[in-house]
């Protein structure tokens, strides 16, 4: 792996270098993890780094930001810390095991070995981990045989109780088997099943869930997530009352086709929120008042609910409009919606 590990950036291969001389002079044994680990084995560029600490993940932590210059905040509770630097992240944790008080609630954390430390995780290609340590840097270890299902492509979870213990797998699942066109494992499909059909994802506070859905939609390709989802389990876990059908395909491929429009048409404007153009085809036909309830349980942030509104509310203006307006009065129409409310 350490042909691998010289393609990061050079802040990257600095911080490991780096971390690599705090851990030998504290005594500590440390591995990069989980999805960066995966990340490079499938050669796709890293963005964030995830360290975890056979040691004091809190005390190294401080000691790595010291050295490098970035912000630093701890999360005593659950071990862990992380290190803002350069416009990227640096998670840390303490190696350790986790028991459930009851399905999908937040675990208790116990200090562990890295062995256990990989045993808790969601799925074998993110189990997986990389030595930092001098003596044998850029050892791979892969005690879950992430690897074989990595190269096969498969997401396969490491015991039965997985998807119940942590119901917001089932649509972390989802999301990296869309992501690299893998399949979830047969086995792994049926325990998955099983979680849904005992409406598990109703086990987990909603505003855990709102973390994971803000991530399906932000995917390259939402829409393929979304088809996915309402394929095995629609979308009742949100609300009762959203039902997507043919119509709603059409309009998020319509969606699709838009924004790829705007991207090579207007490269000199900002940015679009795109996942909140798709959160919109999902809630849109919902009632007004359940649309609130849903903003509150999920604990959708004031941004998102304020365009999320003006599509609901602006559709009929945008309606009126036709080809034949002056400039001057399209842009009347217009001008206190947002790029997102006007693109959908």
């Amino acid at each position: 792996m350490i042909n691998r590990l010289k393609k990061l950036s050079p802040q990257f291969r600095k911080i490991l270098k780096v971390s690599s001389n705090i851990a030998d002079a504290l005594g500590y044994r440390i591995y990069l993890v989980g999805g960066v680990v995966r990340d490079l084995l499938l050669g796709k560029e890293v963005f964030d780094l995830d360290i975890v600490v056979e040691g004091e993940a809190m005390g190294f932590a401080q000691h790595l930001a010291d050295k490098i210059g970035g912000s630093f905040r701890g999360h005593q509770a659950f071990g862990t810390a992380t290190i803002y630097f350069d416009g990227h992240k640096i998670d840390l944790a303490t190696a350790r095991t986790e028991k459930y008080s009851h399905w999908g609630a937040l675990p208790k954390v116990t200090a562990a070995s890295l062995s256990a430390d990989v045993r808790r995780r969601d799925f074998t290609i993110n189990a997986m981990a990389i030595s930092l340590n001098k003596k044998d840097y850029g050892v791979l270890i892969d005690s879950c045989n992430g690897f074989s299902d990595l190269k096969a492509g498969l997401i396969r979870v490491l015991h039965e109780a997985s998807f119940f213990e942590d119901p917001t797998r089932i649509l972390r699942a989802i999301r990296f088997e869309q992501r690299f066109s893998f399949r979830i494992e047969p086995c792994s499909l049926v325990l998955m099943e099983e979680a849904l059909k005992r409406k598990a994802l109703g086990f987990v506070n909603p505003h855990r869930l709102h973390d994971e859905i803000v991530l399906i939609l932000k995917e390259p390709r939402p829409y393929k997530c979304i088809k996915r989802i309402n394929e095995l389990e629609g979308f009742h876990f949100i609300s009762k009352q959203i039902k997507l059908n043919k119509d709603s395909r059409n309009l998020f491929l319509r969606i699709e086709r838009v924004i790829l429009r705007y991207r090579k048409r207007f490269k000199k404007h900002r940015e679009l929120q795109i996942w909140l153009i798709y959160l919109a085809g999902i809630l849109i036909r919902l009632s007004s008042n359940r649309l609130e309830e849903v903003f509150h349980a999920f604990g959708f942030r004031k941004e998102a609910r304020l365009v999320v509104r003006s599509i609901k509310t602006g559709l009929k203006d945008i309606k009126r409009l036709n080809k034949g307006l002056k400039p001057h009065l399209v842009h009347k129409a217009l001008k206190y919606y947002s790029f997102e409310s006007i693109i959908f």
